[in-house]
């Protein structure tokens, strides 16, 4: 496997292209970018350790400082950078649902917010400059002391922990990562709920994931199940009938509570669902469309003053306590709003379900404007949204057409109220776009 990069992510396969020179190169690149102080965390994966000495030699090679925050959840790393402003940069070492093989890197600037430096350059380009700094001018590691019980307070500070204490709970959390385990066992805890920790071999946040989870919650006669990914920004649930809960649903939940409060701004990806629109407008909210990326709703929520943001794989952004993407924020507002309005399962209950169908084709960087040109003059006249690629509405759902933030690749995403018709229509939009290229290929033009 190559290098991947994202916005402000790399990963790739261990010792296979993602390995110590990248990592030794990727963290003199950061220091020279950011300077110092720098803040380096990492998650539960076997090879965290190899990557991070690399990465801290890099960055400390360049002259820049490091805080070695250790094995926290990135949620807490961000929440660190924002509480301590004089840290310019970090690096959180994970490859969030990638399994075990994969690793890498996700970069964020001071304040902890995601910063998309791969937009305008390549990895390559980023790490060309293969300079160090004199031996008397190299930069000094630190050992950052616990701070989850600051974390904690901070999540706690925001919620009604009477109300989840004495509701009782009791409920069902997978975490593939030992580190974010860790932190919600002393939150859990601290709020009375208890709690059953199961793991597996997958690091994916799936439907079959949620369903295992649904399976334990229900032959265990559990209040609520909840899947937290290794990056631990993004949560599932399941009910305690052991349904798996859509992400757009219990985005549904979370807006419905927060604008019952007052109006406000609602900010949501183009790949967003139609209840999640929907839900929004019927409930007094003024919804704020972005750009596809878990990076771009956080600084739209805080660019707007938002008063929530999400997307359909389970991102959910909470205003205060650093305005991240923060799965276990978002778990603890859950219980909650469960235990002021009953259980998540009569609460869905109403919502229609839809269906998210989603692929990748592999297209040349230098092809992918024509594609979305050409795919857009196809539908000519029909209603559609260009915002992030070409988003093409029907009365029946719509389709998405957009350039990944991954090089070489366009996301084509399907919606429709039937799993079956999002499916064909995916393969029809697939289709269609090969035809264009195919075209393209014979066409004197491209001769």
């Amino acid at each position: 496997m190559s290098l991947l990069a994202g916005s402000n992510t790399v990963k790739g396969t261990i010792n296979d292209g993602m390995d110590v020179e990248v990592a030794l190169k990727l963290g003199k690149a950061v220091g020279k970018i950011y300077g110092g102080p720098l803040a380096v965390a990492m998650d539960g994966r076997t090879s965290n350790m190899m990557l991070k000495t690399a990465l801290v030699a890099g960055m400390m090679s360049v002259g820049a400082n490091v805080l070695d925050l250790g094995a926290v959840p990135t949620p807490m790393i961000q929440y660190y950078m924002a509480v301590h402003p004089e840290v310019m940069g970090g690096v959180s070492i994970t490859a969030s649902f990638a399994g075990q093989q994969i690793n890498g890197f996700r970069i964020m600037r001071s304040g902890g917010i995601d910063d998309p430096i791969f937009d305008e350059r390549t990895i390559e380009d980023v790490m060309a400059d293969n300079s160090q700094v004199p031996a008397m001018q190299i930069g000094e590691i630190s050992k950052v002391a616990d701070f989850t019980e600051s974390y904690i307070d901070s999540i706690m500070k925001g919620i009604d922990v009477e109300a989840i204490r004495n509701a009782g709970f009791r409920i069902c959390l997978d975490c593939r990562n030992s580190t974010v385990a860790n932190t919600v066992a002393g939150l859990l805890m601290a709020l009375s709920v208890e709690c059953i920790f199961i793991t597996g071999d997958s690091s994916m946040l799936d439907e079959d994931r949620q369903m295992k989870l649904g399976h334990v919650v229900k032959s265990q006669g559990l209040d609520l199940g909840v899947a937290i990914d290794m990056d631990a920004d993004h949560v599932l649930f399941a009910t305690a009938d052991g349904v798996p809960v859509h992400g757009d649903k219990s985005f549904a939940v979370m807006a419905v509570d927060i604008l019952s409060k007052g109006p406000g701004k609602v900010v949501v990806p183009v790949n967003a669902s139609t209840l999640m629109e929907s839900v929004v407008r019927d409930n007094g909210g003024e919804l704020i469309l972005c750009t596809v990326g878990e990076q771009t709703v956080i600084r739209k929520v805080k660019e707007y003053s938002a008063v929530l943001g999400g997307d359909i794989f389970g991102c959910l952004v909470l205003p205060g306590h650093a305005c991240l993407c923060d799965a276990i924020l978002a778990m603890v507002k859950m219980f909650e709003i469960i235990a002021k309005k009953g259980p998540l399962g009569d609460q869905i209950s109403k919502y229609p379900d839809y269906y998210i169908s989603k692929d990748s084709l592999e297209v040349p960087e230098d092809r992918i404007p024509f594609l979305l040109e050409s795919y857009k003059a196809l539908h000519e006249g029909e209603e559609m949204e260009l915002l992030d690629g070409v988003k093409i509405y029907s009365p029946e759902g719509w389709t998405l057409v957009r350039k990944s933030n991954v090089r070489d690749l366009v996301k084509v995403y399907a919606q429709s109220g039937s799993r079956d018709k999002s499916a064909s229509w995916l393969s029809e939009t697939l289709d269609e776009l090969k035809r264009i290229l195919s075209s393209s290929d014979s066409s004197p033009e491209q001769q």
